[in-house]
């Protein structure tokens, strides 16, 4: 059998190295959210952002052994939902704007 406090101790180390690759994958989304060059490369970085917060939020509950948290990550999960859903839209904006001005779409 294992020791309770030695999985403990483990459990805690793969969360706090979690938080950590969460971290370094936040600041190298940031990254490519500000340098991106086109803007689907923003969009997708965006969305990764979301999903790390995500994670990282549940890392946290983890960490902390309370639930607390949890409510956060609906509200997270759902704005990441809206702002993918924005961002395709302004994305595909042109594109439909330039079909409705040629005849091609109807609506």
């Amino acid at each position: 059998m294992i020791n309770p406090v030695w999985s403990g101790l483990l459990v805690h180390l793969a969360v706090d190295f979690g938080i950590v690759v969460m971290v370094i994958g936040i600041s190298l989304s940031i990254g490519r959210l500000l340098r991106g060059p086109h803007l689907a490369d923003r969009a997708l970085a965006l969305d990764t952002v979301a999903i790390h917060l995500i994670g990282l939020v549940i890392l946290f509950t983890m960490r902390l052994d309370s639930l607390v948290l949890m409510d956060g990550v609906l509200v997270l999960s759902l704005l990441g939902f809206a702002g993918t859903i924005a961002v395709a839209q302004y994305i595909a904006r042109p594109h439909v704007q330039k079909k409705r001005a040629s005849g091609q779409l109807d609506g």
